[in-house]
């Protein structure tokens, strides 16, 4: 495993804690995940916190917008150049 890959304890200590509180305690998530500092436990637990609520606001949209829609496995529609043109007239 590179080291680019690996996440420091604290960070991830930090991050699962504002997840979950998010989910269990909301109003208080929202209080420290304000709180303005540099720490890297505090930046980690604002992160759980924004992570639980993108995904809780993914869960609310239709299924039409959940789906990537850009996504390669796709088909296109048939690119045809002679496709709604209408032939000239002599």
């Amino acid at each position: 495993m590179e080291d680019n890959d690996k996440v420091e304890p604290d960070y991830l200590k930090g991050f699962n804690e504002g997840y979950t509180m998010a989910q269990y305690q909301p109003e208080l998530a929202e209080k420290l995940a304000h709180i303005e500092t540099d720490f890297i436990r505090a930046v980690a637990f604002r992160d759980g916190y924004q992570q639980y609520h993108k995904e809780k606001t993914r869960e609310r949209l239709p299924s039409w917008l959940k789906e990537d829609r850009f996504s390669k496995d796709t088909p296109s529609p048939d690119k045809d150049k002679t496709r709604d043109i209408e032939p000239e007239k002599d």
